[in-house]
């Protein structure tokens, strides 16, 4: 299956200081971080809510995509934090339907809903995403293969941006370690004439940035998409083999899947929560020394390279009516 990850980090000008909460000590602040690690995410429970950019096709082919007007997405649970600057963008590309901006009761959490789409924050920090592909594709699998649906959370680590700040290069840490718990709560996949199992699909992956942040050299700005698929609606186990890889068609950038036994031994499609954790910086520098060889980097200095930021969220290919969630976000760093 052909899949399109857009980079969505957005340089922001100024530092809120009421977010210092979820902002992160740098290391020489934080005496027991080779012990407990350095939390790469800001907000991982989502209590400053969303800046949600429009719904448009694709931030590489339209140029007012990206830029246009933003607006938040709090949810009311959170009162506090109703002047905070959202860690959490959010891509609404490719739908057919945009989130209004005052959520509803959804339960015990509270909703932003279209006829094609959901978004829920519960008071744990779950979130709930579930997609309508009937209606988000009028019931007809897409022929223009440029732009699908996709509802995609995004921020920056060590990126510029906001909550952009120095959390060490590759060779500076011993682990990179990655948490996610998810759950599939429904998928119908509502095959239909014309289905085609390697183009038309489901999944939802949670991408990290491996970006050359530094400005001395050649490749300053270069990175390398690296991937852990949490669902799959074609494959109980998505990557089986080591240096899975292919190009981006939309950043035109390396995607390198992390092997699916690397991070988790559950089958997510018993729609059961499956824990997903493991160190994945082997695979951020091996995603290195693999894109450098193939020509798509300028340099192999793994001291150039940290972790720019992270997505997560759901792209759609296919009609699936689907209902999923996750929670525990988190990526820590040891040194």
């Amino acid at each position: 299956m052909k899949r399109i990850i857009f980079a969505t980090w957005v340089i922001l000008l100024s530092v809120p200081t009421a977010f210092a909460d979820f902002r992160v000590s740098t290391i020489s602040n934080t005496p027991d971080i080779t012990q407990n690690g350095l939390e790469l995410i800001a907000d991982p429970k989502f209590t400053a809510g969303f800046s949600a950019i429009p719904a448009c096709n694709r931030p590489d082919s339209d140029a007012a995509c990206a830029t246009g007007s933003r607006y938040n997405l709090r949810s009311p649970a959170y009162p506090q934090n109703s002047s905070v600057q959202p860690a959490w963008d959010l891509a609404q590309w490719g739908s057919r339907t945009n989130f209004q901006e005052t959520p509803t009761p959804y339960g015990v959490a509270f909703a932003w809903s279209t006829d094609t789409k959901r978004l829920a924050i519960y008071p744990d920090g779950t979130i709930e995403m579930a997609v309508d592909g009937v209606r988000e594709l009028n019931g007809k699998y897409l022929s223009d293969r440029t732009s699908w649906p996709s509802l995609i959370a995004s921020e920056t680590i060590a990126a510029p941006g906001a909550y952009g700040r120095d959390v060490g290069n590759l060779t500076k840490m011993t682990k990179l370690l990655f948490n996610l718990d998810f759950r599939l709560l429904n998928d119908n996949v509502m095959k239909r004439q014309g289905y085609d199992q390697s183009r038309d699909a489901l999944i939802f992956p949670i991408n990290l940035t491996v970006q050359n942040l530094n400005r001395a050299s050649a490749g300053y700005g270069e990175y390398v998409w690296l991937q852990v698929v949490a669902y799959d609606d074609r494959y109980i186990t998505p990557n089986q083999v080591a240096d899975k890889n292919m190009i981006d068609l939309g950043t035109k950038k390396l995607i390198y899947f992390v092997p699916s036994d690397a991070v988790t031994r559950d089958n997510v499609h018993r729609n059961q929560w499956a824990k997903f954790n493991g160190d994945v910086l082997p695979f951020a520098k091996r995603s290195v020394q693999f894109a450098f060889e193939k020509g798509l980097l300028k340099s192999q200095d793994l001291t150039d390279y940290s972790i720019g930021g992270i997505n997560i969220g759901y792209e759609l290919t296919g009609l699936n009516i689907a209902t999923f969630q996750f929670r525990n976000l988190s990526l820590k760093a040891f040194y």
